[in-house]
């Protein structure tokens, strides 16, 4: 998300309170395109405000371990 968004995000009334943190409270932008287009990621801003929730399985671990799953018992209804 640009800097606007990133600043509501994160719960700053003004993008410039959000933007003199940078390196302090909050992270670098992830993205940089140029002096005026930076991108900030939720997951970074989220950790930064320690928001984050490590511990939880990330959806695509759970996809991977249903396929897991599945492709196990598929493999021992072919040997039975």
């Amino acid at each position: 998300m640009m800097a606007e968004m990133a600043a509501g995000y994160v719960g700053e009334k003004h993008v410039e309170d959000f933007l003199e943190r940078i390196g302090k409270g909050y992270p670098q932008p992830r993205v940089v395109e140029g002096p005026r287009r930076k991108f900030w990621y939720k997951d970074d801003l989220d950790k930064a405000m320690n928001m984050a929730l490590p511990s939880a399985p990330r959806l695509v671990d759970k996809f991977q371990a249903k396929m897991a799953e599945r492709r196990a018992a598929r493999r021992a209804r072919v040997k039975a």
